[in-house]
């Protein structure tokens, strides 16, 4: 059993991480960090992140596998290449939740790019928790 943890180079990622490492340890179960990266060179910006999330991760009470993936074209807003990417690879690890954030974009963001989040949670098979933009 597996949480799939999506993080994005945001502020909202340390609180994505946080809830992500209370759940696995609370249920016993490994974690699967991944980055989408809409690119299918990972700049170095990406590998310091990624970097920096295993040495984040090292010390906590989870196994942590932390990957970056490309987001395919088949869409193009961004949200729901996202989205369908998460679902993707839920389906291929055998996830069995997924933990998520969310930063609220308006309308007019929606409509131009969509929402992974929602996306996410009206078709994922498994739970999924969205932890949201923390507040200033």
């Amino acid at each position: 059993m597996t949480i799939l943890v999506a993080v994005a180079d945001d502020s909202a990622a340390p609180r994505v991480l946080d809830v992500a490492v209370d759940l696995g340890a609370a249920l016993d179960v490994s974690l699967y960090v991944v980055h989408l990266l809409d690119d299918t060179d990972a700049d170095r910006a990406a590998e310091r992140m990624r970097d920096d999330i295993e040495a984040r991760l090292a010390d906590e009470p989870v196994t942590a596998t932390v990957a970056l993936e490309f987001v395919g074209r088949h869409s193009r807003r961004s949200g729901a290449r996202i989205a369908h990417e998460l679902l993707e690879i839920a389906a291929d690890v055998d996830i069995t939740h997924i933990v998520m954030g969310h930063e609220p974009k308006g309308l007019r963001g929606r409509l131009r790019s969509g929402d992974a989040a929602v996306a996410v949670i009206n078709e994922s098979a498994v739970p999924v928790t969205v932890v949201p933009r923390a507040e200033n």
